[in-house]
């Protein structure tokens, strides 16, 4: 495993506005290239978070974003992943709960080969080329005791897993992560030990996918923000979408997403203040070829 010690003086930085400028545009080519794809297979995404405000209040990126936020049904998902790794594998890394190089992250990321955007939380990673993170659309029990039963068992094991993974780099975190709740996710995480970092992500990843109904009148993005029930909604209301301008192309956006952003943000079309105009701390920055 090969991990950078935070705790030791490895320090995160911000980019410069010409780095992101140039880092939005490698990125706006990732997503060109994941449309075509997707578009050439009957395969559907669309853009969430962040990037939703993008492209309904700037119709491109927010200017201070450095990353791109889809999601997409976990069955869309699997054929698109077996697509980038047969087809665009020279060009392309895809990384999931399956991967043991993960070290327990269920978001599925696909990654652009020869460059290098190292977070600070992904310190301990080979392979951390410039992403897209994709979080997955699961299928959702329409009987309400299996989705309680589902929900519940999502929570546990979503919660685990984290605990698990702060305890595996407690070291890395020690000195910026302090107060009562670390101690106590430290803990259960020594009591979660028992197993690998690999096993809890698989069993979390399994737990999420527990229904297979592609056609479930329910679904939930455990994986974001709201966890399972907060991300609770019927299926309509996020896969049934409307076309939005991102920059120069044409993207996928769920229909009610007035509702959706206003759920997770607020007043999404009022810019923040400076001080919460966030970048990701990073602590290597590579284009490669994409310069």
């Amino acid at each position: 495993m090969r991990l950078h010690d935070v705790s030791k003086g490895t320090e995160g930085k911000v980019i410069s506005d010409d780095e992101l400028k140039d880092l939005q545009r490698v990125l706006l080519m990732i997503l060109k290239d994941l449309s075509k794809i997707c578009e050439e297979n009957g395969l559907q995404f669309i853009i969430i978070g962040g990037t939703a405000i993008g492209g309904i209040r700037h119709n491109g990126f927010i200017p201070w974003d450095d990353d791109i936020d889809i999601a997409m049904t976990r069955h869309d998902y699997k054929l698109l992943a077996d697509i980038i790794r047969n087809q665009y594998g020279d060009k392309y890394s895809v990384s999931d709960a399956d991967d043991k190089e993960n070290y327990g992250r269920i978001i599925p990321k696909i990654r652009l080969k020869g460059t290098v955007y190292r977070t600070v939380l992904e310190s301990d990673l080979e392979d951390c080329g410039i992403r897209t993170d994709i979080f997955l659309i699961e299928n959702v029990f329409d009987n309400k005791v299996l989705m309680t039963v589902q929900g519940t068992l999502s929570m546990f094991f979503g919660f685990a897993l984290s605990c698990r993974r702060l305890y595996l780099r407690r070291n890395d975190f020690k000195d910026i992560a302090k107060g009562y709740s670390f101690k106590i996710k430290k803990a259960l995480g020594l009591l979660f030990s028992f197993a690998s970092i690999e096993k809890w992500a698989k069993w979390t990843d399994d737990v999420y996918s527990m229904c297979k109904n592609d056609e479930s009148e329910f679904i939930s993005v455990p994986t974001d923000g709201g966890h399972f029930f907060g991300e609770l909604t019927k299926r309509n209301s996020l896969c049934s979408t409307v076309p939005v301008q991102f920059e120069n192309i044409v993207l996928r956006i769920p229909a009610s997403y007035d509702q959706y952003l206003t759920r997770i943000y607020g007043d999404y079309m009022k810019i923040p203040p400076k001080e919460k105009q966030i970048r990701n701390q990073i602590l290597e920055y590579d284009l490669g070829e994409y310069k």
